[in-house]
């Protein structure tokens, strides 16, 4: 019967995401943070092409970072005594508007961004809520619950998102 409940349990926290099944059976989760962004059209200085992340949201080019816009690297969880069982790269491309935190207009991704690359990191269950307070976005937000939305992205190749 526990183990009727513990998958139950799985299935609610991950929809019929195979991935996501998986990894919290085996008490494991995913956190992504933003490494570059699609600039569809100009964006303060910057005109269309791909950037990293630190380029978009510099003021320099006149722009600022949205509130929540998880922003961090690989060392920032080793750092944090936090292991990473894993490690691949996604896109979230944008053809509604995403904000970062529920009812938070501030935390919205500007409309001249179209699509934005990922950094995804497997960690272990228990230290969710230590990423998300240090730059990650838990990927299954109710983990953390507060203003976290969920938000797809798909899995890519990094290759994929260098050679943009």
């Amino acid at each position: 019967m526990k183990k009727v409940v513990y998958l139950l349990s799985i299935l609610a926290l991950a929809g019929c995401d195979e991935d996501d099944v998986k990894d919290l059976a085996q008490g494991n989760t995913k956190v992504f943070t933003v490494t570059g962004a699609q600039v569809a059209s100009k964006l303060g200085t910057l005109d269309p092409g791909y950037y990293d992340i630190a380029v978009i949201t510099s003021a320099s080019q006149g722009n600022t970072s949205p509130d929540g816009l998880p922003v961090a690297t690989k060392s920032t969880l080793e750092n944090l005594g936090i292991k990473v069982e894993g490690e691949t790269c996604g896109r979230i491309d944008i053809t509604n508007q995403i904000c970062f935190e529920s009812g938070n207009a501030n935390s919205c991704i500007p409309s001249e961004i179209n699509m934005l690359g990922l950094a995804v990191y497997t960690i272990d269950l228990d230290k969710v809520k230590t990423a998300s307070a240090n730059g990650f976005y838990p990927k299954l937000a109710a983990e953390v619950g507060g203003l976290y939305v969920d938000i797809a992205y798909n899995d890519v190749s990094c290759s994929s998102l260098q050679a943009l």
